[in-house]
């Protein structure tokens, strides 16, 4: 069971936006994605191939705390938290917490750039 999946994106498609509960996170497989704060409508970061982003959503089972917006067409691997989060505790042992601690650094360094 796979728990990636593939979802394509037109140019200016909304993927999610601030407010929203956050159900799964994001890695780009193509094209670009920018995330928006909503409240200045400023953007925060332009997002390429391999970048992750809404791990926030793995974290803290929050909401959304901005905007993201496909540039172009764009292809993103899409991980639902509860498919993670079953294949974890089924399969997890010391790889839950590793995974935890990178996906706290994820967003440590996304918190960062901001």
């Amino acid at each position: 069971m796979s728990i990636f999946m593939p979802v394509v994106y037109q140019d200016d498609d909304i993927l999610f936006e601030a407010g929203e509960v956050a159900h799964s996170f994001y890695l780009i497989q193509s094209g670009q994605v920018r995330i928006i704060d909503e409240a200045s409508n400023q953007e925060i970061a332009l997002l390429g191939e391999g970048e992750a982003f809404g791990e926030q959503s793995l974290l803290s089972m929050g909401v959304r705390s901005a905007t993201a917006k496909a540039v172009g067409k764009t292809t993103c691997q899409q991980v639902e938290v509860t498919a993670l989060r079953s294949l974890l505790t089924k399969n997890g042992g010391i790889v839950t917490h590793l995974f935890e601690a990178l996906l706290l650094q994820l967003y440590m360094q996304n918190s960062l750039k901001n």
